[in-house]
């Protein structure tokens, strides 16, 4: 009777059989320094075999490659990471395009215990914390001559965000604070100003900044704006204008509702 095994023992069985591959002196040359630097040496050594006697050929034989190959570590400096907090009461404001503004804000322990003390214990529990936003245009600003502003809810001591302004090529800064029950804002902390720039074509029409002469009587003919009779200068504004309005905003937090401050 025939004896069974399992696919197992099978595969050990076969594995057992084969003969391990001898590397030739050509491809050892290869694994060790590559198609390029095998090749020089590989010249070198024939050169030397046909010009010596048998005796010294086998000292030029090169050596095996090593099994264990020299690991390179790439090391790259990014610098100490960013902290995820500063200990202090602030707002930073940095300008991303015509339309959105960066904020970061953080309040400390200090600051809300300082407010505490001025409001009653329950101060944070019964207001809602705020960022502000003025509109400071060509102005400076006090606190209270802003042309427009606006305000946002959040609901972290420390975040940040991206916020759509309802105007390109305006000056902004923002303040933090409490929004209470009664209205009243209590401002922590002021921010930094930001100029945004236009979201629009130039209405200067000089040479170094004109559009090419060809492409502004297509959008002229397009818009009918040839047939009008309007100048140069009119038809280059109701084009910016047209082109503002066809441009999409973006997808983000959507535009606070404006008030004029108090």
């Amino acid at each position: 009777m025939t004896k069974s095994f399992g696919f197992g023992k099978y595969k050990l069985i076969m594995k057992k059989r084969k003969k391990v591959r001898k590397l030739t002196p050509w491809q050892k040359l290869v694994s060790k320094y590559g198609v390029k630097g095998a090749k020089e040496r590989y010249k070198k050594i024939i050169f030397k075999e046909e010009s010596e006697p048998e005796t010294a050929k086998a000292s030029l034989q090169p050596p095996p490659p090593s099994e264990k190959e020299e690991k390179v570590s790439l090391f790259i400096d990014r610098g100490a990471p960013l902290q995820e907090h500063y200990g202090e009461t602030k707002i930073a404001l940095l300008p991303r395009d015509p339309r959105w503004i960066y904020a970061y804000w953080e309040i400390n322990e200090v600051s809300k215990e300082e407010t505490r003390k001025k409001r009653g214990e329950g101060i944070f529990s019964r207001s809602s914390l705020t960022l502000r936003f003025y509109d400071a245009t060509d102005i400076v600003f006090n606190g209270r001559n802003a042309h427009k502003q606006f305000d946002v809810k959040v609901y972290s001591e420390i975040g940040n965000w991206y916020f759509q302004v309802p105007e390109s090529g305006r000056t902004y800064l923002s303040d933090i604070g409490l929004l209470t029950e009664e209205g009243e804002f209590i401002t922590l902390a002021r921010s930094n100003a930001v100029s945004l720039p236009k979201g629009k074509i130039s209405e200067i029409g000089d040479e170094e900044w004109m559009i090419v002469k060809e492409e502004f009587e297509k959008l002229v003919k397009k818009m009918q704006l040839d047939k009008s009779g309007l100048s140069t200068k009119e038809a280059m504004k109701i084009l910016s204008r047209r082109l503002e309005e066809i441009l999409p905003l973006g997808v983000g937090s959507p535009i606070p509702t404006s008030r004029k401050p108090k």
